[in-house]
């Protein structure tokens, strides 16, 4: 879903560079952003962080933008963020490449690492020996579901926690064994503990010993939910969130959007229709496996079909996939009697919304907005004409047969590609005017303008070429100038550069 928070990306990377923006308007933009990123796996996070903070020169900007990040993800309460955190700390703080404030900050940093790094979500969970009341080991995790929950007798929040979780576990709903993980030192008072706590295998560790830095155990009471694979699904959890969870991990509904092999599986679809590929085509595979899905009363086997399409119509950037993306949305994706679950609303409503903003911004047939624009005007060179110009360009007076408008970034192979493709289409056809846009120049040196024209297009993946008539009125979007020939361009983008 990394789609989803492309636009943020760029305005916070203007910040960055340019410095002298006041810091109080940049951290109102980094929680913007954080905002946005919140619900993307961690690998996602990480990279766009990672990105972010890279794209700060000042150093001084870079270190505020790095703290700025470390701190939310730290202190965040959505489970995996720690993940980010750690990361963040250990390629930006520990390596050296970030300066922290303080000695004690950094000292806290490591320790945070420390004691967090070894049993993030989706990480293998560490076998830990434990004791059990006659004196044998014991092996945590075990086989199956375990839920591991270290605790102290004399913990407050753990007495709260451990009547929840005995409750939880007199209702008997999931298949899963509970270690009940005492670290105290009391052994009468675990003993009158066990006695009252029945259905649950009962262990005690040592006071010092591996477990507490493998599982991060600082403070009790800590809970953790393993898979029978041994993958950690929880951490963090309360019980309220450990039923949650596992009602989620038993549901017959979960479903993963836009796996590799349904893409390609789409692909193969679409390519049999080849240049004559159309909305009307689009519409009639998806009505075709809507009628044997909801149609025949599998609601999963609806959902998962629409939400891969969803996904592979959002990753595609052609204009008649981006077209037939509006009515797809409006008549699968928009049923909130369907998609009526958090996951639904988050995975792929969201989506769904996006998609119809993005496609919204400047359709063909629809005239250029009335901007003027920093660039540089390509055409063929004449006796008294010079083929380059620079300096701002009024989008309706570009005045080619036809007038190409290229927004792109000098940093992506893609945008490179199209820029030599620009040079042929102009050294073969005379009339042809093609404005260029660098939008990470115009971002750094301009950024209002910048902001409105990522507000205007559809400018979530680059390059992106516009073709306009002489009048302005927008006749292809997501043109591919690579593959132009003559006068007659394929209408797709293959994108790299994202914003």
């Amino acid at each position: 879903m990394k789609k989803l928070i492309l636009c943020w990306l760029s305005t916070l990377i203007c910040w960055g560079v340019l410095a002298q923006e006041p810091y109080p308007e940049l951290g109102a933009k980094l929680d913007e952003y954080f905002t946005a990123l919140a619900g993307e796996p961690a690998s996602v996070q990480n990279k766009e962080c990672d990105f972010l903070i890279a794209s700060c020169k000042d150093s001084l900007v870079r270190q505020y933008v790095a703290l700025k990040v470390y701190d939310h993800y730290v202190q965040s309460k959505i489970m995996g963020d720690d993940a980010v955190a750690v990361h963040v700390a250990k390629e930006w703080f520990l390596s050296g490449k970030v300066a922290m404030p303080e000695e004690m900050d950094l000292l806290n940093a490591k320790v945070f690492v420390a004691f967090n790094e070894s049993s993030l979500i989706g990480m293998q969970a560490p076998q830990i020996n434990t004791f059990a009341p006659d004196g044998s080991y014991v092996k945590v995790p075990g086989e199956g579901y375990s839920v591991l929950y270290f605790y102290d007798t004399g913990c407050p929040t753990c007495k709260v926690e451990s009547a929840r979780l005995k409750a939880f576990v007199k209702e008997g709903k999931y298949p899963v064994t509970v270690y009940a993980i005492y670290v105290g030192q009391d052994g009468v008072s675990w003993k009158a503990y066990r006695d009252d706590f029945p259905g649950v295998t009962h262990v005690w560790v040592p006071g010092e010993a591996a477990w507490q830095q493998l599982y991060g155990v600082l403070q009790t009471p800590k809970m953790f939910l393993v898979s029978p694979s041994g993958e950690i699904l929880g951490r963090g959890l309360d019980t309220p969130a450990l039923q949650l969870l596992l009602g989620k991990e038993f549901a017959s509904g979960q479903f993963v959007y836009g796996e590799a092999a349904q893409m390609s599986a789409f692909d193969q679809l679409f390519a049999a229709f080849g240049d004559s590929l159309k909305v009307s085509d689009v519409m009639d595979v998806a009505d075709y496996m809507a009628a044997r899905t909801f149609g025949e009363g599998n609601l999963d086997a609806f959902k998962q079909n629409m939400g891969d399409l969803l996904y592979y119509l959002s990753s595609r950037k052609t204009e008649v996939f981006r077209e037939a993306a509006v009515p797809f949305v409006k008549k699968f994706i928009q049923l909130p009697e369907v998609w009526d679950t958090p996951q639904d609303q988050a995975q792929v409503v969201s989506l769904g919304e996006l998609l119809l903003d993005l496609c919204s911004r400047t359709p063909v047939g629809s005239q250029v907005p009335d901007l003027r624009v920093t660039g540089v005007l390509r055409r063929k060179p004449g006796l008294f004409v010079s083929g380059s110009r620079s300096g701002e360009f009024a989008l309706r007076k570009l005045k080619g047969s036809p007038a190409y408008v290229v927004f792109y970034s000098a940093q992506c192979s893609s945008c490179q590609d199209m820029l030599a493709a620009v040079e042929r289409v102009v050294k073969e056809n005379r009339r042809a005017r093609v404005l260029l846009v660098d939008m990470d120049g115009v971002m750094t040196d301009a950024p209002e303008q910048g902001q409105l024209l990522l507000d205007t297009f559809d400018l979530s993946a680059l390059p992106m070429v516009l073709e306009l008539d002489k009048k302005g009125v927008v006749q292809h979007k997501y043109v591919d100038l690579t593959a132009v020939s003559g006068t007659t361009p394929v209408i797709s983008s293959e994108v790299e550069k994202s914003y």
